[in-house]
């Protein structure tokens, strides 16, 4: 893994070195930057070694012939046996890197005129990469269909662009501005949905994209997604057992390959099914190896409703793993303060509480290995969420009522109800967009005009709702937020998260079964059948927690760390939004209740957008483009709202 970033102008060229500073946390181990002198561009790579420590691996890393340059951050499913295979080819390999690999398949299929994008479909991983052509004077920008690893890039001058795995690293070219309209999408996911990033001429490439850009003009391309590579509809719904050996069998070797590093692994546990499916999986290939365990990390709370750290041991000594276990913080100065660190890191506003928990245990995983295998991508791929047995039930049965008595069902018991009855009756009293749109909406505080961003596929054209909003989950949601804390956590610390549960044959494997066998015994059955001979007896039936923090009591200890009283925190808290005085403070009210989840994760996301607007203004600003910057920084800044 990685820290890359480049310029194509030459008068960018000056600023390279500090873009490169500013991504050093990703990649310790290395820094380099190649020039070209006659056209212009320039590439950076902060480069964190955990495979082929050697210089051969050392990026930017130029063909053989010199005419191609690459820059990759991120790690390719299987890579030694490919480099093995070009060597049987005649092809000598001058490392055993993954980035030499793809620096030869890209190559190759430039100089026979072929599609990149096709070829990079072909590859299991996640990345995210740029290659330069000497020749053409032609640059590559991509990323991976799963949208696990990012690539920012900036508008610049005369048609040039820039671009850096983080956005503060494009603050070294230019003073960042807040995009402010982003709200609406902001206040509804919870963080800024991709291509917007919340700075004003910056964007984050979509999954799957591949950018070639050539003399001031670009043109885009798309990865095929590994989801859409499926057996036909007919062959979905298999036999169980069949589908049972066949998902173990994918997610198997996806575990293989995420072990394959030189440097020390280690997984992360859970009392849930993801993270301890991943563990128990690699313990068992590890020791198949000859090698001891991964080493296992789990965040532990004082709360024992929130706390596994019993299940984790329990697994741990069952795998044989050495397990640490992480405090997660408790009072207000150290929560806001993983609170800021984490949104420096992102660069952009993200409401999402357990991105302080990911920044404490980052920092400690980071004490002991690089590598950490993580099960995101679980919940998605498998069926794990309440909400996909609500469309499921609407599919089924509620759809089929006139919608008269739907509408009369939410005006009868849709507030005398469960906190998940209420949200169902509210969002099926319509059609099935009105469903999507109110299940998949997060925010609780109807001022604030919150919507969903234009996702650009429809939920009548698919297998039915609960199977719309799994694809929603998993190609928007997933790379907004988890894998968006799992990278700019991870790497702050100099720990590369890898997620086997999203390797290319397990998402297309998993994406190949119906959603209703996905849904059994209220969701993951498939998954369950797939993990349980790996771990502890009963383990699988555990009641799920989740790596969520109380996020009512964290609001109320947090907005009075920062502001002080209840009506200093109103005041701040709602602060350039048209929320009346009156409704400030019933919202405030029922959100430190802990009554009211949906709200008080809404003051929490109004909490954080204030913060970051106002950390941002008060930013010494970056000198002018002329100049190269003296600081690291956000270096954003614009009016609060």
């Amino acid at each position: 893994m990685c820290g890359i970033a480049g310029a194509t102008a030459k008068s960018d060229q000056a600023f390279l070195a500090d873009a490169l500073k500013l991504l050093s946390h990703r990649g310790p181990d290395d820094q380099r930057i190649w020039r070209d002198a006659k056209n212009g561009c320039a590439l950076a790579c902060a480069r964190l070694a955990t495979t082929d420590h050697s210089s051969d691996g050392a990026q930017p890393m130029a063909s053989t012939d010199g005419r191609f340059v690459l820059v990759f951050n991120g790690y390719i499913a299987g890579h030694r046996h490919m480099l093995e295979a070009l060597e049987k080819e005649g092809v000598s390999p001058r490392s055993h890197s993954d980035a030499e690999l793809v620096l030869h398949i890209l190559a190759e299929t430039i100089k026979r005129n072929a599609n990149v994008a096709d070829a990079l479909s072909k590859l299991s991983g996640q990345y995210a990469l740029a290659l330069w052509d000497c020749d053409q004077a032609r640059l590559y920008l991509a990323r991976d269909p799963l949208g696990i690893k990012p690539l920012y890039v900036m508008k610049r001058p005369d048609g040039h662009l820039a671009f850096a795995s983080e956005i503060d690293a494009l603050s070294a070219f230019k003073m960042l501005q807040r995009d402010t309209q982003v709200q609406p999408e902001y206040f509804a996911h919870l963080f800024v949905p991709s291509p917007a990033t919340g700075s004003v001429d910056v964007t984050l490439l979509l999954p799957g994209r591949v950018l070639c850009w050539q003399g001031g003009k670009t043109a885009n391309s798309q990865m095929t997604h590994p989801a859409k590579r499926n057996v036909s509809p007919q062959a979905r719904v298999g036999n169980q057992n069949d589908l049972v050996e066949t998902l173990r069998a994918a997610v198997s070797q996806s575990v293989g390959d995420a072990l394959d590093a030189d440097c020390s692994v280690g997984t992360l546990v859970s009392g849930g099914l993801d993270s301890a499916g991943v563990a128990a999986m690699a313990s068992a290939i590890a020791r198949e190896r000859g090698q001891a365990p991964p080493t296992g990390f789990v965040m532990g709370f004082v709360d024992p409703a929130r706390d596994e750290t019993g299940a984790a041991r329990t697994l741990a000594t069952h795998l044989g793993q050495e397990l640490h276990v992480v405090p997660a913080p408790e009072k207000p100065p150290e929560i806001f303060d993983e609170l800021q660190k984490a949104l420096h890191s992102i660069g952009a506003p993200f409401a999402n509480p357990s991105v302080v928990l990911m920044g404490r245990l980052s920092r400690e995983v980071g004490c002991h290995v690089k590598v950490c295998l993580s099960g995101d991508g679980g919940d998605e791929l498998f069926g794990g969420y309440p909400r996909y047995q609500a469309g499921r039930l609407f599919d089924q049965y509620w759809c089929h009522l006139p919608v008269s008595i739907r509408r009369l069902a939410a005006q009868m018991f849709g507030t005398n109800n469960s906190r998940n009855a209420a949200r169902f009756l509210s969002g099926a009293q319509g059609g099935v967009e009105q469903a999507f749109g109110v299940w998949n909406n997060r925010c609780a505080v109807a001022e604030l005009n919150a919507g969903l961003v234009n996702w650009g596929r429809g939920v009548d054209d698919t297998d039915g709702l609960a199977a719309a909003m799994m694809a929603f989950d998993r190609d928007v949601i997933l790379p907004g937020n988890q894998l968006m804390m799992s990278d700019r956590i991870g790497m702050a610390f100099g720990v590369e998260y890898r997620l086997p549960l999203l390797g290319h044959d397990v998402v297309r494997v998993a994406a190949g079964i119906d959603v209703a066998q996905h849904l059994r015994g209220g969701g993951k059955d498939i998954w369950r059948k797939v993990v349980d001979p790996y771990l502890p007896k009963g383990h699988v039936n555990r009641p799920k927690i989740g790596f969520n923090p109380p996020t009512a009591d964290w609001l109320a200890k947090v907005c009075a760390h920062v502001w002080g009283g209840e009506d200093t925190i109103r005041a701040a808290l709602f602060d350039g939004f048209d929320v009346p005085k009156d409704m400030r403070r019933i919202y405030w009210q029922r959100a430190v209740s802990g009554r009211a989840p949906d709200v008080a994760l809404t003051l929490w996301a109004l909490m954080v957008w204030q913060v970051w607007a106002r950390n941002g203004s008060a930013e010494s600003q970056r000198v002018s483009d002329k100049e190269p910057p003296e600081r690291s920084g956000a270096g954003i800044t614009g009016p609060t709202s």
